[in-house]
Parts: C-alpha cells; structure tokens; sequence
C-alpha cells in the first residue's frame, strides 16, 4: 500500500489483483449482473487508484475498497432507475412463471430493504456490511472500530428487530 501511494502503479496493480474477486463479489450482489458488477469493479479500482493518498496504510484495506464498491454500486443503480431503455419491458420476453416468481422475489426483496431502512443507523451499517458485502464480524469490527463483541450483539439485535418487523407482513403473503 506504501508503495502504490508512492506512485508505485505496479504496487497499485498488485493490490487491485488481490482484492478484484471480493470486490466483484460484492458487486455482484448489489447488482445482479456481470456487466454492471465488472463495470463497478473497475470504477471502484479508477477511484481507489485517484484517492490512494488519502488513504491511511494503518488501516485494513478490504472495508476501504469494499466503500468504495458499494458506493459505486449505488451510482449503477442510480443510473439504472433513471434510464429508460428496453429492459424495462423484458417482462414482455420472460414466461409467465418467471414473471410472477420474479415478481415475489421483487416484491420480497422491497420489503426486505425498506425493513432495513427502517433500522437505527448504526444497525443498518451493520446489517448491509455483513450480508450485502460479505464482511466478516473481525472487518466489521476494524472499519468501524468497535470491539467485536459490540459488533456481534448490534448484528444479533438487528436481526431480532427485523424478524419482528417482517415476520407479521411475510407471514400474511
């Protein structure tokens, strides 16, 4: 990391390398598809590259880079929402039982998200760290810098809140 914030692209290269598969993991899931997720990846590394100096080498470099993935994302899907092209209508192309089974995942997954938006912040980080960018407890942890303990209880009682928010409505479905 010292290297590559010295100019060092070659360093910068090597650190892109090691952290491209989690990054596109990551992408992957907040998108949906290859595509998008490569084009995320390869902005996220763009943006990593331009604001290196300000990154701090004591610091793990995953959650970094994996903010910057996330954030990349939610400018996709920005982009996405507001263009209009025909993948809007590819229901049309779809059979029927694909539709209505994309429909519930749809429908499931809206509730699911406005659920966790509903959690208190500190929760909701936790929440989307953990299972929408695949970090580990211990990462978790380190980028926020709180005891993994702390870490482990806030994960548990996000997901008792949102088990007692969702079961009434998925139940009733």
């Amino acid at each position: 990391m010292i290297r590559a914030q010295q100019g060092d692209q070659d360093a910068f290269e090597m650190l892109a390398d090691q952290y491209r598969k989690n990054l596109r993991h990551v992408a992957l899931r907040v998108l949906r598809n290859s595509d998008d997720a490569n084009d995320a990846v390869q902005e996220t590394l763009v943006k990593a590259f331009r604001a290196i100096g300000s990154f701090n080498p004591g610091r793990p470099v995953l959650p970094w880079l994996t903010r910057i993935c996330s954030n990349c994302c939610v400018d996709v899907l920005r982009q996405k929402k507001q263009s209009d092209t025909i993948e809007k209508y590819e229901y049309a192309l779809t059979s029927a039982d694909d539709l209505e089974a994309d429909a519930v995942a749809e429908v499931d997954s809206a509730l699911i998200m406005r659920a966790i938006n509903r959690l208190p912040r500190h929760y909701r980080d936790i929440v989307m760290m953990r299972h929408f960018r695949d970090m580990e407890v211990n990462e978790i942890a380190t980028a926020l810098s709180k005891p993994e303990g702390t870490v482990k209880s806030w994960l548990f009682r996000a997901r008792a809140m949102l088990r007692k928010d969702l079961t009434p409505v998925l139940e009733a479905a």
